[in-house]
């Protein structure tokens, strides 16, 4: 005959489990700093085609001079006149010593007067107009540009965030002891129901 019945009551929990993650961080869209230096053609210096014409000589040539040369000119033209003076006197002088020679004085001045000049033929102007030129002349200068990046990419980030288990008792475990007899005597015959055994 069972006297005990043993009653046993388990323990309720609930456990919650977080498991333990590593997340990954990464910036797909780069950013960046352009800096920009445009090209630049400097022109230096322009100089255009220069022509010189002189035309000194020409308008000389024509008789068109200037105060110097004009001096110039009448101071050889009067050594030339005095010159050819003193030449014609020192001629007419020696003709008229040869008076002797059936020589008057009136063919000698006759012979003068009918003297031609002597004449040719020139060209004006008998010099052409002198030319002379320079180049044009254009000087540059190029300066490269350039185009710069400044990327700024940002590192990959790995973040570790660990697990944890979480217990939570609803229920406390129990064992609940019945006792399915009667009470114990001792000596037996202490119970009040004993009756004593026949002999």
């Amino acid at each position: 005959m069972q006297l005990l019945q043993i009653t046993t009551t388990p323990m309720k929990y609930e456990l919650e489990i977080e498991p333990a993650r590593l997340e990954y961080k990464q910036d797909f869209i780069p950013s960046s700093d352009m800096q920009n230096k445009p090209a630049k053609l400097n022109i230096d210096k322009i100089k255009n085609t220069e022509v010189k014409i002189d035309t000194y000589e020409a308008r000389k040539s024509l008789g068109i001079k200037n105060v110097a040369d004009l001096i110039k000119q009448n101071a050889e033209k009067s050594k030339e006149h005095i010159r050819k003076q003193m030449r014609e006197y020192v001629e007419i002088g020696q003709e008229m010593s040869n008076i002797q020679d059936s020589v008057s004085i009136a063919d000698i001045f006759r012979s003068k007067i009918l003297e031609q000049p002597q004449l040719y033929t020139a060209y004006l102007p008998n010099v052409g107009a002198d030319l002379s030129w320079s180049p044009a002349q254009l000087d540059l200068s190029y300066e490269a540009g350039n185009l710069d990046y400044n990327w700024q990419i940002s590192g990959n980030e790995l973040t570790y965030i660990p697990g944890s288990v979480r217990v939570k008792i609803s229920e406390l475990a129990s064992i609940d002891i019945e006792y399915l007899g009667g009470p114990l005597y001792f000596p037996p015959s202490a119970a009040p129901d004993y009756e004593e055994p026949e002999a």
